[in-house]
């Protein structure tokens, strides 16, 4: 069953939606190092006394981030920045609401999207129509529905070829509730949902986003649109590009986004079912991922394909087995990183023979020439206690196993004495790894 809990998926906005003090008690790479969930989540930035560990303070939005993306035309991240975990929180204001972003992925996304908000806002004259395009929209497609119930043979024989992949949705859908983040069936069979993915598309959004009132402004653009409203001009509006920042390049970036935007959530799960088989993974495995509560039909279909695509990379399913203990959306944005910046390694570094999961939480890849490499799609990495814990059972796996060189690629930075903690433990950090990993370049030869 997909259900989605609203008060732990849903961003603080406008609409008095309560802030998620409660619903990330772990985040990214605790999931990981820990295999073990916290319980509580402390507000409290005080280091116990006499701690050899590094305990983060809070930060300061204008040290961390870029001028364009701490302030733009519609939105300003708050200066104060806290840390949680081993990523951020950060809290947005905009004239649309307000909304917080654990992690600088999610922060890009929401930014993303209030951009969206604001040009439907302003580019978009469409509140006149709703009401007509609801009711219009719900005439022919219900009657073919009901004919489906009626008088199934006759409706059935009269369905036009290109319209039966609408009727084989109806199979996938018996197999497991839609989330709460997905339409619901009925408009997906009347052809509202593909509308709707089309305009997210073509905002540059995710369709399934947690933001609801990008959603609310999804619905109403695409009910006007669905009815074939005049006042509706996408193809005159400035398109936002492909929904989050897709770190393997442009040929896979292609390749999901038009996933995405041209199928139904039954028809990407359809899709993914067959490439997981492909992979060999057990069918209670693939069940239990495709039918994840925290994983939307994007995060499925990036991350299956990441991974599909390596084909000569063994043991994939251990991926699948680790990521299945996601317990919130943001962790499984986390998972869905890092199976793109394995592929991106896989690619543009050095080709992986191997997944391994040590000690059954800790994800990483072994080359052909017995590299040990992980991949952490995060922006900030102190030296904790859980990270010592963590080195220390990676340097027992490589004894055992003979393997010498051991590489850790981080999205964003780690601090200056986990570096030197990492590097007397043999590990080499490679910084800032997204462009490195991208387009095989970096752009600093300091962030190595």
């Amino acid at each position: 069953m997909r259900k989605h809990d609203d008060n732990a998926s849903q961003t603080l906005h406008g609409h008095g939606g309560r802030p998620r003090f409660l619903a990330l008690a772990t985040i990214v790479f605790f999931t990981l190092l820990c295999g073990n969930f916290a319980t509580a989540v402390s507000s409290s930035t005080h280091p116990p006394a006499n701690t050899e560990y590094e305990i983060p303070s809070v930060l300061d939005a204008r040290t961390i981030l870029s001028p364009d993306v701490r302030k733009g035309q519609h939105h300003t991240v708050l200066d104060e920045v806290i840390p949680f975990r081993y990523t951020y929180r950060f809290r947005l204001t905009s004239p649309y609401g307000q909304f917080e972003a654990y992690g600088e992925d999610m922060l890009r996304n929401r930014i993303q999207e209030i951009k969206a908000i604001a040009t439907m806002e302003e580019d978009v004259n469409h509140v006149k129509s709703l009401a007509a395009g609801a009711q219009h929209a719900i005439l022919s497609p219900l009657k073919f529905t009901m004919g489906l119930f009626t008088n199934p043979v006759e409706t059935i024989l009269a369905i036009p070829k290109g319209m039966w992949h609408i009727v084989t949705r109806i199979g996938e859908m018996a197999i497991g509730d839609r989330g709460n983040l997905e339409d619901p069936e009925n408009q997906e069979l009347m052809g509202f949902s593909t509308v709707k993915r089309q305009v997210a598309a073509h905002f540059g959004v995710d369709v399934y986003s947690s933001n609801r009132v990008l959603q609310d402004k999804l619905n109403s653009l695409s009910w006007a649109g669905y009815a074939g409203d005049a006042a509706i001009r996408l193809a005159t509006l400035p398109i936002g590009g492909p929904a989050g920042a897709v770190l393997t390049g442009t040929s896979f970036s292609n390749t999901v986004s038009e996933l995405l935007r041209d199928y139904a959530p039954e028809e990407l799960r359809r899709l993914n079912r067959h490439k997981l088989e492909t992979m060999k993974l057990d069918e209670s495995l693939i069940d239990a991922f495709l039918q994840h509560p925290w994983y939307s039909p994007r995060h499925e279909t990036i991350l299956v394909q990441a991974l599909f695509e390596m084909n000569i990379v063994s043991n994939r399913q251990a991926f699948f087995e680790v990521a299945t203990s996601a317990e919130f959306e943001e962790e499984a944005l986390f998972f869905q990183r890092m199976a793109e910046m394995l592929l991106s390694y896989h690619r543009n570094v050095k080709p992986l023979e191997r997944l391994v999961a040590i000690e059954g939480r800790l994800l990483m890849g072994v080359t052909r020439d017995q590299t040990l490499a992980g991949m952490l799609p995060i922006g900030y990495l102190p030296w904790r206690v859980e990270l010592a814990e963590a080195t220390n059972a990676i340097a027992d796996w490589t004894v055992a196993r003979h393997i010498e060189n051991v590489e850790l690629w981080v999205a964003g930075k780690t601090t200056p004495r986990a570096s030197r903690e990492l590097l007397a433990k043999g590990v080499t950090v490679r910084q800032k790894a997204v462009d490195y990993l991208t387009f095989h370049r970096l752009a600093n030869p300091a962030d190595l």
